[in-house]
């Protein structure tokens, strides 16, 4: 059982939640499998073979712990393990020890969400007296991502991300780059946009969550080639995918304090290359762990427009280039981040932690 997030309803929809399903989605087709939200009303679907079951919540309020109801206490004893994809939160506070007492196997994996709990306060006074250390493991997204929990005693492993390649067929370059993500400062695309030159054909597919700097960015690519997709659905995002000649994740380092937490994975690298498409990154945080360099893709110093620009116009100025990198980088993904490769990572990784624990049924 995953729980994916805190609330059901009126959540909003980010990569942490996007990687708990496709995660689940994958694990379900080897084990049986439950996504678990929460919400003032229970319910449950199917799609698939996966579950997605909705516990049902007192309030919204989560200043003295979590306010789930008994039905809900009761309900989450019916799994063998617990895999819990956002901490810290009053949610695991209360199921990591929960899990234990229960004697179900209790994995945590750090998503890059949490908030204000009690675990928060109490390892101010002492590390080991943090509720998450109860976990029997953790099940890192990247090795980047592994660092954070340099002084843990748990067993841990990397799943890394997936992608499907089936959803993103790959299509022939048509000359232009394409940058997808979030259009916030830390994602890159200001400097993508300032890095291209005019003859070079730009594709920004994103959501704008600050107006004043979706505005800049307008601003910075007057002039330029650039046309930017706000209200893509997936459909169109693979058609975009397909056409590209490049596809660009050039995130920037973004120092805070406890460490850099802005890509514990590139999932946008992953799907570019499962869409048979060259990327180009950053050197930051996960990013060159996905993608070989001149092999897949290139992998740039952050903040280096003069590198990035020449890695651009490289690979949309040569479509054969481009060809045969998306090829390779094709092939990679098949081999390394398929979304079934990764749950077959983590049920070993369960199974690893079973016996371990005496936890085999």
């Amino acid at each position: 059982m995953l729980p994916a997030s805190l609330l059901g309803r009126h959540r909003t929809i980010g990569g942490g939640e996007r990687y708990a399903l496709e995660y689940a989605r994958a694990l379900s087709e080897l084990v049986p499998t439950t996504l678990g939200l929460f919400d003032l009303t229970a319910g449950q679907e199917q799609e698939g073979s996966l579950s997605i079951r909705t516990f049902g919540v007192h309030h919204y309020s989560f200043r003295w712990g979590f306010p789930a109801t008994w039905e809900t206490w009761r309900a989450l004893a019916d799994y063998d393990v617990v895999h819990l994809m956002v901490f810290p939160t009053p949610l695991s506070d209360a199921l990591v020890p929960l899990a234990r007492l229960r004697k179900q196997l209790a994995v945590l994996t750090d998503v890059g969400g949490g908030g204000r709990c009690w675990s928060g306060y109490l390892k101010k006074i002492h590390p080991a007296l943090d509720l998450h250390r109860f976990a029997h493991g953790l099940a890192h997204l990247s090795g980047h991502a592994s660092t954070f929990f340099p002084d843990w005693s748990q067993p841990g492993t990397v799943l890394f991300g997936g992608a499907r390649p089936e959803l993103y067929p790959p299509g022939q370059p048509e000359g232009y780059a394409l940058f997808v993500g979030r259009l916030l400062p830390h994602k890159g695309v200001r400097q993508v946009i300032d890095a291209v030159t005019p003859d070079i054909p730009l594709r920004v597919v994103g959501r704008p969550y600050d107006l004043g700097y979706f505005q800049e960015l307008q601003a910075a690519a007057a002039g330029k080639q650039v046309t930017f997709i706000t209200d893509a659905s997936d459909a169109e995002l693979a058609r975009q995918y397909a056409g590209a000649s490049v596809v660009l994740q050039v995130s920037l380092p973004n120092p805070t304090p406890g460490g850099d937490k802005s890509e514990l994975l590139g999932l946008v690298a992953l799907e570019g290359m499962a869409a048979g498409k060259p990327v180009i990154v950053t050197r930051t945080t996960s990013l060159p762990e996905l993608v070989v360099d001149g092999v897949t893709g290139f992998v740039i110093p952050p903040h280096d427009l003069v590198a990035l620009r020449d890695k651009i116009s490289l690979l949309v100025r040569q479509p054969e280039l481009s060809r045969r990198l998306g090829e390779q980088a094709r092939a990679h993904v098949r081999q390394h981040f398929t979304w079934s490769s990764v749950a077959r990572r983590g049920l070993d990784f369960y199974r690893a932690l079973a016996l371990r624990h005496g936890l085999i049924p």
